[in-house]
């Protein structure tokens, strides 16, 4: 009875239901209280997104709050354990000195212990006007090991840390040597970091030769040759690299080292840069021979700033999501290196590819030549991204195309108005589509000799059971008078594909 019950408890949980008779809320309730395992399978799927605050001040710290689903926070206490990321507010003097440190060893440790934890989240403060004790360099050194040592018996199973300040730049603190040394020994207990260089967080100048072998790096306007640097160090063992920067230099800084030597990064599975310095494609090194992506699965360009195909050599096998901006110069580099075949690239399932300069649609002489090209990228792909359709040509070679690429699944039109009958020779056109995006959809024109009263007849007629797979239809219109002719349109979709239910 007891397996059959936690079965049957598991799936209701599982599902978001809490259970609606009283026998199963007076079984169910004891269960989670005093079985520790049933809590793991029962709760876990809540305890994704539950976050602990813990907040440390000159005198103690203690857990103050739970974010996770408020219809469980009662079991939280109890199976804390399961929580995934944890952040810690603290009077960095909490960290560095001895008459501070205490409070530490006060905690309990089984309640401070989260096995399960795997981010954890630091915002240190700093208490002004408060007098600072008399201390020596190696004490306060000590006392940050120590503090260490402590998160990491707190939360054995980190695998990343973010650090954040309540207040500005680090380097105003009168001990930022201590600081960078806390952030330093932080960083050696994770594969992964995150930094945010935005005058409330720990700058990537911090951070010294001594980090390597990290797996993720995650920074946001970070100096260039810090972040290259650091990502340089852990080129062997980096499975994800994320950086926004105001430079344009870092895509060059990551391939070629300060000797001029080339950097390979053989685990890396995700790239994804955003430069917000605006510049023209052209006068880029090259780098011959290198191959330094070999794993590449998922690309995201904001800019393309290499000049050559470099980042494309070796992964033509592994590459699944490719999210590109470009230049005109830089698509006629890909065109003389003959890099996007209708055979090439037969992994790719995520394709947006986007034109950008004033240079309109050059180097294409016409829309369905670029749209031609947009869709040979990748031809089996499920997710195509298409940009903004210069004019109604570029709809009906979008049309006139569809039909030889059946594969795709999902289809976003960036700023596209569609009529009914777009969508619906769309829908036509792609078996297995299942979602459509687009800008607006309106009902003009009418078939010949056909009147609205009639509409509805004429689609179930004409069109029955097409679009089998097709349920999602995102509309992205604003005005209150097209919202009513986009419900038309919708409705009537919905006499013709039977499992349309979102719009």
């Amino acid at each position: 009875m007891v397996v059959g019950h936690i079965t049957d408890s598991t799936r209701l949980l599982s599902s978001g239901v809490t259970p609606s008779s009283e026998e199963h809320k007076l079984l169910l309730l004891p269960l989670l209280w005093v079985c520790q395992n049933f809590r793991a399978v029962a709760l876990a799927r809540f305890h994704r997104a539950n976050t602990v605050c813990l907040r440390g001040n000159y005198y103690d710290i203690q857990r103050t709050e739970y974010h996770g689903s408020p219809r469980l926070a009662k079991f939280y206490r109890r199976a804390h354990h399961l929580t995934r990321e944890v952040k810690i507010t603290l009077d960095r003097r909490v960290v560095f000195y001895d008459d501070v440190l205490a409070p530490l060893s006060k905690v309990s440790f089984k309640s401070c212990t989260f096995l399960h934890a795997r981010k954890l989240k630091f915002i240190f403060y700093s208490s002004r006007g408060q007098h600072q004790p008399e201390h020596d360099a190696s004490k306060v050194e000590a006392n940050i090991r120590a503090f260490v040592q402590w998160i990491k018996q707190m939360a054995p199973r980190v695998r990343e840390i973010e650090v954040e300040c309540e207040e500005n730049y680090v380097d105003q603190y009168p001990d930022t040597e201590y600081f960078k040394y806390l952030l330093m020994q932080l960083y050696l207990l994770v594969p992964s970091i995150v930094l945010r260089d935005d005058q409330r967080t720990a700058p990537v100048e911090f951070l010294t030769n001594d980090i390597s072998d990290l797996v993720h790096i995650n920074i946001k306007l970070g100096s260039i040759d810090p972040i290259a640097r650091l990502a340089r160090q852990s080129a062997s063992t980096l499975q994800s690299f994320i950086a926004e920067t105001s430079g344009g230099e870092l895509s060059s800084r990551l391939i070629k080292d300060d000797d001029g030597s080339y950097t390979e990064y053989p685990q890396l599975r995700v790239l994804k840069l955003r430069h917000y310095t605006e510049t023209s494609w052209g006068g880029y090194p090259s780098f011959p021979g290198a191959v330094p992506f070999p794993k590449l699965r998922v690309l995201k360009l904001s800019s393309y700033q290499f000049g050559d195909e470099v980042v494309f050599r070796g992964n033509a096998g592994t590459l699944e999501h490719l999210d590109l901006v470009v230049e005109s110069g830089a698509v006629e580099m890909f065109k003389k290196c003959g890099l996007f075949t209708p055979t090439s690239h037969h992994k790719l399932q995520y394709v947006k590819f986007e034109l950008e300069g004033d240079r309109g649609l050059y180097p294409f002489a016409t829309e369905t030549a670029y749209i031609q090209f947009l869709l040979n990228i990748g031809r089996s792909a499920a997710v195509r991204v298409l940009p903004h359709m210069f004019s109604q040509t570029s709809i009906y070679a979008v049309l006139s195309l569809l039909g030889d690429y059946p594969s795709i699944q999902v289809l976003q039109l960036r700023d596209t108005r569609l009529s009914l009958w777009d969508a619906i020779t769309i829908i036509k056109s792609l078996p297995l589509l299942s979602d459509l995006h687009c800008e607006s959809l309106a009902l003009d024109p009418l078939p010949d000799q056909l009147t609205k009263d009639e509409l509805s007849t004429y689609l179930v007629s004409n069109y029955a059971q097409i679009g089998e797979r097709f349920r999602c239809f995102h509309v992205y219109c604003q005005s209150g008078m097209l919202l009513k002719e986009v419900v038309t349109c919708v409705l009537l979709l919905a006499l013709i594909c039977p499992n349309l239910d979102y719009c």
